[in-house]
């Protein structure tokens, strides 16, 4: 059965995971700023943002570890912060100074993709290529709601289902393929798709850190026992367009973004811990001075 009572989530993540979870989030959202207005400065060819998506990609990939490898599509930047990879690095290929600016193998985070659903694929095929070396073959893809209408993904959720591979899809819903809203996509959710290929998958809010890391918990630990795919659908909302080439304000309306930015899940979080104590100003100030830092060396750089 697919994940769906709250009896089925892993229990609450403790304080240190949570600060985790928090610190993680502010980085991500620090450096993506940041990298939105040295792309306006043209420092930088394009810069697809990640802003309103970050609880969804800081608390899936805490919850997949370390020792998965991951296959990003071209819009995990928490991710690839959470997983080492350094904001320069992160920055270099959308400059046009590399193709890819980080050790994909020695990270276990491969390098971005920019065809749609090509990464499902790669994903699939590497699993299933490391359990026949007696490799470790856990996989996590990342794909967004416009990648699961490509043919790719079908075809990786099928040999997914047939082969048993033991990977973690992980479906970002912003709701818009570029200007293509999701009802006009699909009929269907993506994790009603992916049970008719024969794979189990839930379907969960992503604006709480805390629900993601909790559904993922447990869908991590199906796929690595069971040795069979999931899915996990995350609605997210997306605060910008789809890249800085995007003029989103011409297909959304002014009330929609409105909403979208109002449901700040970086905002939301930072002040509920700090509500419970769980961080302080203090806390808050280290972290500030972190971003702040590799903001400037950016700047140093890039500028």
């Amino acid at each position: 059965m697919a994940l769906k009572s709250e009896s089925e989530y892993a229990p609450e993540p403790d304080d240190d995971t949570r600060r985790s979870l928090l610190r993680h989030m502010l980085v991500a959202r620090g450096i993506d700023e940041e990298a939105r207005r040295l792309q306006k400065q043209g420092a930088l060819d394009l810069w697809p943002s990640c802003q309103g998506q970050e609880a969804a990609q800081v608390g899936s990939a805490l919850a997949a570890g370390q020792a998965s490898t991951v296959f990003p599509s071209y819009r995990e930047h928490a991710v690839a912060l959470l997983r080492g990879v350094l904001p320069d690095e992160l920055l270099a290929q959308w400059a046009g100074r590399t193709f890819c600016g980080w050790d994909p193998r020695g990270l276990r985070f491969f390098p971005y993709t920019l065809v749609l659903a090509a990464q499902t694929l790669h994903a699939v095929g590497y699993s299933i290529g490391q359990r026949m070396q007696g490799l470790e073959d856990f996989v996590v893809v990342y794909i967004g709601d416009g990648a699961t209408s490509e043919g790719d993904m079908s075809e990786a959720m099928n040999l997914a289902a047939v082969e048993s591979a033991a990977v973690l899809f992980v479906c970002q819903n912003n709701g818009w393929a570029i200007s293509k809203p999701s009802e006009e996509q699909m009929l269907t959710s993506v994790a009603e798709r992916a049970r008719g290929f024969g794979i189990e998958s839930v379907r969960i809010p992503g604006q709480d850190p805390e629900t993601v890391y909790s559904a993922c918990s447990p869908a991590t630990a199906r796929v690595r026992e069971q040795r069979a795919p999931y899915l996990v659908e995350i609605q997210v909302g997306r605060f910008h367009g789809h890249t800085s080439s995007d003029a989103q304000e011409v297909y959304r309306s002014a009330d929609d973004i409105a909403r979208t930015r109002a449901a700040d899940p970086v905002t939301a979080y930072a002040a509920r811990l700090s509500g419970l104590g769980v961080v302080d100003t203090r806390w808050l100030d280290a972290v500030e001075a972190e971003v702040r830092e590799w903001r400037e060396r950016l700047i140093k750089e890039y500028a």
